[in-house]
């Protein structure tokens, strides 16, 4: 009975030990963006009167437990912030649909425009620049904070990311919020999969 409760105390240790070193990863594990998204962005910018000095990827491939939304520094190529991003309803499905509340892929313009939703927090205006996300602004697609994403990292519960937390919006913590609305404007969003 005594071997049984060692190996019993033992396990639950290993298992505290694995959700902490996860923790502490998704904490500070920076990002990488590629070589060649960096590249696009900056012609992107280039092309379109963008911020040439900033940007926004988010990789919807990754968990949303995970710093998928980073603002990026295209001079000196690197990361300023990364932040977890809650997405739609469906983290494996994108719609341009009004009413679908699912994410939209592709590039955005973020705007200089900040306002206040209903809920009290302050949001940026994006404009969908594709046609992959070009209602963007009739669906209200916005840039916000929200507590839970700033208190929850996303390791868990996984269920903060899935439940009516974003109907389409990048949602973010408050400092990567803060950090986006200071950057100039326009800039570039580019969300992809």
């Amino acid at each position: 009975m005594m071997r049984i409760l060692k190996v019993t105390g033992i396990f639950i240790i290993l298992v505290i030990l694995a959700v902490v070193c996860l923790v502490v990863y998704n904490q500070f594990c920076t990002p990488s963006i590629s070589n060649w998204r960096v590249a696009e962005a900056l012609e992107f910018c280039k092309k379109h009167n963008l911020n040439t000095n900033y940007c926004v990827f988010v990789d919807f491939s990754m968990h949303p437990g995970k710093k998928r939304y980073v603002l990026y520094d295209l001079n000196n190529k690197e990361v300023v912030y990364s932040s977890v991003c809650a997405n739609g309803l469906n983290r494996n499905e994108f719609s341009n649909v009004e009413g679908s509340n699912l994410s939209s892929l592709g590039k955005y313009e973020v705007t200089s425009i900040v306002g206040r939703m209903s809920i009290g927090e302050e949001c940026i205006i994006i404009n969908g620049l594709e046609a992959t996300n070009s209602n963007a602004r009739k669906r209200q697609i916005l840039i916000h904070s929200y507590m839970d994403v700033y208190y929850n990292p996303g390791t868990y519960p996984f269920n903060v990311f899935r439940k009516s937390l974003s109907h389409g919006c990048f949602v973010i913590d408050k400092r990567a919020f803060r950090k986006t609305k200071k950057t100039a404007k326009p800039m570039l969003l580019w969300a992809y999969k």
